[in-house]
């Protein structure tokens, strides 16, 4: 590594007394394992020079310079620091050079000295420029830096952060993990468990699962731990010493998608089965597992060295990519040259390769959406069927879904799981790729606030319908049927109007579910749901069909990735503007903002649909009885869950948690009492109910409604520049029969 680093080090020096007294070495910034950026200035007293060295994120360097004694001073005080051990841990540097003998030219872009990085799994920034440099330079070059190569390359070693986890009682969901971080030179060392994982915005402190937390030096003394917070431990070390921590890990939390380990498999997030010790959160990890023999262990993390082995750059990718281990079905092929793979645990009605063919058709759908871009090689589905849990959590290259075994047919159950798997591969850019600048790079102990989860999870709730549409998983009614759902029950929920977007972003970290939830707030997915197609209607309408959506996506994905350090809310109204050539900071102000009501009907007649509550033709109940309650399922005599705020059951006082026993003196059930209130052609109506264990009497007034199912539907009538937009806007083609019906008079 060395011999490669003199050859590459030709950022050169006019005079090696300069280089030794360059401001550079004292002026630089010392916050090791800061996210912030940070920016140092170098100038020469002998021509007056000026170069600086920016380090955007920590195992990032980089310069730019006019003059040649100021590159070696740079050149001399970045290697002494990074080589001489002005960190916390021996360090890990790498050179990106060209292949040849460079030359040096004034004005010339020498792409070849791009980046010293160490300890970094990010690209390298664009090239440097230097001028004025003269071909002289290496003659001076070399001397001036070998004492501080020499001198680094005795300490300097590779700091990777090895992971151990040995199943060992798999009944009782019990593992030991051990993990072992490079010398440090301070006397104390935190290790923390994060607070949440990616993916589910609430605090799950996922330290409980830990316990016997005991650490060690590279003799394997035994080091004093005292734990500083939930889920911090505060270990004693000793300068210049690897530690080791090693604990018992409790892992019963499938349904929180974090660790599960039982007698067929063990499902490992590392969110909340291995520590990290924020120094070293960017060197290089390593994995093993000790499991049963004849388990098999799939990740997104490349193989390591065993077949229980896995490595990853840092951490966060760690943390990003899950072990499935243990007995499953397994299913790989190829798309567009990308490795796909499917692992499924639990016995269930699925069938594995009818669902592998249908993942092929979301990952190409999903990629045309981003012109053919992806962001991974190699990606795998994890998929549980069980009992007791439910639902999906993306990762940076592979998901894990979660479904009842015996829900995967028939159509419809199936197509719940096709539409679930879109979302959260489409997460693979949307969160993944790109999100909110709050969450780059991830703070695992704390809250990440930001007011756009309203896109990161609400826009991908949007394009898991067109995914599945335009993969041709369903049909085009089928996909009008979920959107009159979606929105009837939008406009049942009174929070819309208590709540913005932008807010229930901010909130989604303490947000609450059951009534409260309805009647004073709005779901991020919903939400971002409807105004995702707003925008993406209002897009087309502004572009003549031509630009939507996803062209705003693009524009993130290309212009915000997490990489250059995620998007914020000028960094939308910009793609948005660039997609339509019009200002959307009005439109922003009044729906992301603000909670004005968003006009369904208008919008859906732009695409020649409409939106109509359908009651069947020869149905001998035209009307029913609303009084604004739900009632739990199957519940006998009637209990409410959920009242509608200023529905006639609020007015009345009925308030969740009442048994309804009597609806003008017949007894009645969840199921039934929609039939006893018809009955009755007029209001109001006596009820009888329980509450705290009393008699209670009251009047309630329902309304009439038509009876009957939510429907999107085609209108009578439409023109071709309706159908055109219906056409842009879905990706399928206008329905024949629907256009001969339009044309009749």
């Amino acid at each position: 590594m060395f011999a490669s680093a003199l050859i590459a080090v030709i950022m050169a020096t006019s005079g090696s007394a300069y280089a030794r007294r360059s401001g550079f070495a004292h002026g630089q910034d010392r916050r090791r394992h800061d996210n912030a950026s940070t920016a140092t200035a170098a100038t020469s007293p002998a021509t007056g020079a000026h170069a600086t060295w920016a380090r955007p994120s920590r195992g990032h360097h980089w310069v730019r310079a006019g003059n040649d004694d100021v590159l070696a001073a740079i050149a001399t005080g970045l290697i002494a620091q990074v080589l001489l051990g002005n960190r916390t841990a021996p360090c890990q540097a790498r050179f990106f050079f060209v292949h040849g003998p460079p030359v040096l030219t004034p004005s010339r872009t020498l792409s070849a000295a791009r980046e010293l990085v160490y300890t970094s799994a990010h690209a390298p920034p664009e090239p440097i420029h230097f001028a004025d440099m003269k071909p002289q330079l290496f003659s001076y070059a070399l001397p001036s830096l070998l004492s501080v190569l020499l001198l680094g390359a005795a300490s300097c070693a590779r700091a990777d952060v090895d992971y151990q986890l040995k199943i060992t009682d798999a009944a009782q969901h019990l593992a030991e993990v051990r993990a072992t971080f490079p010398a440090t030179q301070g006397t104390t060392l935190d290790v923390q468990m994060p607070n949440w994982r990616t993916g589910r915005y609430n605090m799950l402190n996922l330290a409980n699962g830990v316990r016997l937390f005991k650490a060690f030096d590279a003799k394997g003394q035994a080091l004093p731990v005292a734990k500083s917070d939930k889920g911090t431990w505060q270990v004693r070390t000793k300068p210049g010493d690897a530690v080791t921590v090693q604990y018992e890990l409790y892992a019963n939390t499938l349904g929180e998608r974090t660790r599960h380990i039982d007698d067929t498999h063990a499902y490992l997030d590392a969110s909340g089965v291995f520590v990290y010790a924020a120094p070293f959160r960017k060197e290089k990890v390593n994995v093993k597992l000790e499991v049963p023999q004849g388990w098999k262990s799939r990740s997104g993390m490349d193989s390591g060295n065993c077949e229980h082995c896995f490595v990853a750059a840092d951490y966060d990718v760690l943390i990003d990519a899950p072990i499935e281990t243990g007995l499953h079905e397994f299913y790989t092929d190829k798309v567009d040259g990308r490795t796909i793979e499917l692992a499924i645990w639990g016995r269930g009605n699925h069938n594995g390769q009818q669902m592998m063919s249908d993942l092929k058709k979301i990952v190409a759908e999903t990629a045309k959406l981003y012109n053919g871009k992806y962001p991974f090689q190699r990606y795998l589905f994890i998929v549980h069927a069980t009992d007791g849990a439910g639902g999906a959590t993306e990762h940076a290259n592979s998901t894990v879904i979660q479904k009842p075994r015996w829900t995967f047919a028939p159509r419809k159950a199936y197509q719940g799981f096709l539409r679930v798997a879109a979302h959260e591969f489409y997460h693979t850019w949307n969160v993944k790729a790109y999100r909110p600048k709050e969450m780059v790079p991830y703070d695992y102990q704390n809250e990440n606030y930001n007011r756009l989860l309203w896109i990161a999870e609400g826009h991908t709730s949007y394009f898991e319908e067109l995914i599945v549409l335009r993969a041709g998983l369903v049909k085009r009614d089928e996909f009008y049927e979920e959107y009159a759902k979606l929105i009837d029950d939008y406009q049942h929920q009174p929070g819309r109007f208590q709540q913005s977007a932008a807010d229930a972003s901010f909130d989604e970290w303490i947000a609450v579910g059951g009534e409260r939830a309805r009647n004073a707030s709005v779901n991020i997915y919903s939400k971002g749901q409807v105004l995702a197609l707003m925008m993406d209607l209002e897009l087309r309408r502004q572009t003549g069909g031509k630009r939507g959506l996803e062209d705003m996506h693009r524009i993130l994905f290309e212009k915000h990735s997490t990489a250059r350090g995620g998007y914020d809310v000028p960094a939308v109204l910009a793609a948005l503007r660039s997609v339509s050539g019009q200002d959307w900071s009005g439109w922003w102000a009044q729906y992301v903002d603000g909670t004005a009501e968003i006009p369904f009907d208008s919008l859906l007649a732009g695409a020649g649909l409409q939106k109509v509550i359908d009651v069947p033709k020869d149905a001998e109940q035209k009307t029913e009885w609303w009084a604004g309650w739900t009632l739990r399922d199957g519940s006998d005599p009637a209990v409410v869950t959920v009242v509608e705020r200023d529905s006639p059951a609020w007015k009345a006082g009925v308030v969740a948690g009442d048994t309804l026993l009597a609806v003008n003196g017949l007894r009645v059930s969840a199921k039934d009492i929609g039939d006893r209130m018809s009955l009755s052609k007029t209001g109001p109506f006596k009820l009888h109910l329980f509450r705290r264990d009393e008699l209670v009497e009251m009047q309630v007034a329902p309304q009439q409604r038509p009876k009957g199912k939510a429907k999107v539907k085609a209108l009578d009538k439409t023109s071709a520049a309706q159908q055109a937009m219906n056409a842009a806007w879905l990706g399928v083609a206008w329905p024949k029969e629907d256009a001969a019906a339009a044309r009749k008079p």
